[in-house]
């Protein structure tokens, strides 16, 4: 184990990759079984970004909820208020800034950011379009219209809502706004309007933006990047097609994903963040990793298949220099109210996967 990170600081950045991808980091472990602790400890790069998606919850934050996910070695947290449409084809966005959930509320994304912020901790603003009641199993990717009169109104409301969240965001001196989540179609079909719309917020917000595209369906697909500050995506990327696989598996499963990514991130001269990415304590966690716990039949109980993801997770990303950081998803305030089969490494070999590699030094 020692010989192998030996190597890999020998070889540099880019020959550390390059050995990964030669398949060098092999640990031959037995199919689903926690990952080692290794000797010496590998390495990520200065200024990665480590971070959580934050979930809001009703009341205010536990006193120790911070602390606790700073003890991870956490640096960043998410923040994620809604604005909420009927399904996707409405032209209308409902925004309630009093929100039934305190965390969603104004009140408590202001409240959460000073205590973050108090505690060394940094924030990125990620608004989301909640469908309500999607038409077919419809999600936020297909919000769409026939009309320029409906695609007008919904960019209006667009418009209004993140407007909101920016100046919010100016206010807090949050560090990162991500102006968009998932909006596939809007994106795609709309690009003067996100272009506008940059502009306009980045004359009330000077912190940095970006966009949070989705896995597979719009992130190598449009030109919003050029008016970003980092390529964001929600990475939700199939990694393996059976249970059980062991690390190496995992990692060899990323490895066509990154050189995409990695293409992409060359050609725009832009830093990469996943913005979202997350496994379930489940068996065939990265078959479908999107898949989200309450559609799924016959889920069997799997913390070690959760933890070999995120230790294949960071082997693959650390090493790249075009790579900045991950924001799990997800981490709740309050840990021990957690369901059964869950996003969250909470309480789960996973968390320990996730301290290891957020608390180890960080090379130039």
């Amino acid at each position: 184990m020692r010989r192998i990170w030996s190597l890999l600081l020998g070889f540099g950045i880019m020959g550390s990759l390059a050995f990964l991808l030669a398949g060098g980091a092999s640990y031959d472990l037995p199919a689903s079984s926690p990952p080692p602790a290794l000797d010496p400890p590998p390495f990520v790069l200065k200024n990665f970004i480590k971070g959580i998606s934050w979930v809001g919850g009703r009341r205010a934050i536990p006193d120790d909820a911070l602390p606790n996910a700073k003890d991870h070695g956490v640096q960043w947290i998410a923040l994620t208020p809604f604005g909420w449409m009927e399904n996707q084809f409405s032209t209308r966005i409902r925004v309630n800034r009093r929100a039934s959930l305190w965390g969603e509320a104004d009140v408590g994304l202001q409240v959460t950011t000073r205590k973050a912020h108090a505690h060394g901790l940094k924030i990125m603003l990620k608004p989301h379009i909640w469908i309500s009641r999607p038409i077919d199993n419809g999600w936020r990717g297909e919000i769409g219209f026939s009309t320029e009169e409906d695609w007008q109104t919904w960019e209006s409301d667009y418009r209004l809502f993140i407007l909101h969240y920016a100046r919010l965001a100016q206010e807090e001196n949050i560090e990162i706004l991500c102006m968009a989540t998932e909006l596939t179609k809007a994106v795609l079909e709309r690009p003067a309007f996100w272009k506008a719309l940059t502009h306009e917020i980045r004359s009330v917000y000077s912190g940095e933006l970006t966009y949070a595209a989705n896995w597979y369906r719009d992130y190598d697909l449009t030109d919003i990047w050029s008016e970003m500050d980092y390529i964001g995506v929600n990475a939700y990327f199939p990694l393996t097609e059976t249970s059980n696989p062991s690390v190496e598996e995992i990692v060899a499963g990323w490895q066509p994903h990154l050189n995409r990514i990695g293409q992409l991130a060359a050609s725009y001269g832009k830093p990469v963040l996943f913005t979202e990415i997350g496994y379930k304590n489940t068996r065939r966690t990265t078959v479908k990793p999107w898949e989200w716990p309450r559609r799924m039949e016959n889920a069997v109980l799997d913390e070690s298949e959760q933890a070999n993801a995120y230790e294949a997770l960071f082997q693959s990303v650390s090493v790249l220099s075009w790579f900045r950081g991950v924001f799990i998803w997800d981490w709740y305030p309050n840990s021990n109210r957690l369901s059964r089969i869950t996003f969250s490494p909470q309480n789960k070999q996973g968390a320990e996967i996730l301290r290891k590699w957020y608390t180890y030094k960080e090379i130039e």
